[in-house]
């Protein structure tokens, strides 16, 4: 037995190391099957009288057999989260003209708009006040009297 205690042992060793691979199953498939096989295999060669020969033979049954089994196995896929979506406000037309009437957006400080309407009257426009203006006001006179 003596004789088969360091060959046994770096057989071991080679079997675990060479199973670290992160990348697929096979590695640790034949690491776990060999060192399964080694261990089933001294067993049944121990009640044989030749221990050393039957770690042999089931460690490398072992290893070959969890290399085919691991290889069939998937490892997860971890993705990369999805970026959040970016949203970018519209701020709506700041004049819009329909027939005899004009809509003003004034902005608000709070990001909001406030809609003011004017409508035509003679040469001019009629504010929702009853403000008259002599041609479409701009949107910071507007502001003054209707921004939040």
């Amino acid at each position: 037995m003596k004789k088969y205690f360091y060959p046994i042992l770096m057989v071991a060793f080679i079997a675990v190391f060479a199973g670290c691979n992160p990348y697929n199953n096979e590695g640790e498939g034949a690491a776990t099957g060999g060192a399964l096989g080694a261990l089933a295999g001294g067993i049944i060669g121990h009640q044989s009288h030749d221990t050393g020969a039957g770690v042999l033979i089931g460690g490398a049954l072992g290893a070959a057999t969890g290399a085919v089994v691991g290889s069939q196995i998937q490892k997860p896929v971890y993705a990369e989260p999805e970026p959040a979506p970016v949203v970018v406000a519209q701020t709506p037309p700041s004049t819009t003209y329909s027939g005899d009437t004009v809509t003003v957006n004034v902005p608000n400080s709070n990001g909001s708009y406030t809609a003011v309407v004017l409508k035509r009257s003679g040469n001019g426009y009629l504010g929702p006040q009853g403000e008259y203006y002599e041609q479409v006001p701009t949107t910071a006179q507007l502001q003054a009297m209707y921004g939040k």
